[in-house]
């Protein structure tokens, strides 16, 4: 994945809240705009990056409801950094997502 993929999600963030967050599991409420338009193909970047025993575990997007739920490595990614990156605060959002851009490249080349 490359941080012009991921830059995208600044854009995406303003269709998304977060539902339900403890470390190590994220939900994520989408509109349904977004939603609509979310779809396996459009996910496998995400895919790829899952790994039962990596950073980012799995994902499951359930359409009915609006919602995507993440498992990740609360030890590798900080709860409080995904809370900063689909808060209200552009700036912090932006800085967060550098740093998940940073953990997972890690990840990956290991």
């Amino acid at each position: 994945m490359q941080l012009d993929d991921l830059n995208g999600l600044m854009t995406l963030r303003r269709f998304v809240e977060v539902a339900h967050h403890i470390p190590g599991r994220i939900r994520l409420r989408f509109t349904n705009r977004l939603v609509s338009g979310l779809s396996k193909h459009r996910l496998s970047a995400l895919e790829d990056l899952c790994h039962p025993d990596g950073y980012l575990r799995s994902y499951a997007l359930n359409t009915a409801t609006g919602s995507l739920v993440l498992e990740y490595s609360a030890k590798h990614i900080p709860p409080a950094t995904l809370n900063q990156l689909f808060g209200d605060d552009d700036g912090l959002a932006h800085h967060a997502l550098e740093q998940i851009y940073s953990i997972l490249s890690h990840s990956e080349s290991q």
